[in-house]
């Protein structure tokens, strides 16, 4: 298997802080092993959508959207930890 840091960015989040609903954004890295680039990419999304499941308030007709900003191969994952957890938001301009 091979080994992939993946830069993601996540816009249109809407979601609860302070008793009201923000819309926010998130950028994150996740640090997985696959096969290839495109199996990392899948496996870190569904990481993402399992570790923001019931936090997401968004109508159906108003998903969030996640990209892959990048898609490095690396020899090592070195000190960082597998996979990898944690956002960092910001508010969402875009409304």
């Amino acid at each position: 298997m091979k080994k992939y840091r993946l830069f993601i960015e996540g816009k249109n989040f809407d979601i609860k802080n302070e008793g009201k609903v923000i819309r926010t954004g998130f950028f994150t890295n996740r640090y997985i092993e696959a096969t290839d680039h495109s199996s990392a990419e899948s496996i870190a999304l569904d990481l993402i959508r399992k570790e923001l499941k019931g936090l997401i308030l968004n109508d159906e007709s108003n998903p969030p959207l996640m990209f892959i900003k990048e898609n490095e191969e690396l020899t090592s994952f070195e000190d960082n930890l597998v996979p990898g957890t944690g956002f960092s938001w910001f508010e969402d301009a875009d409304k």
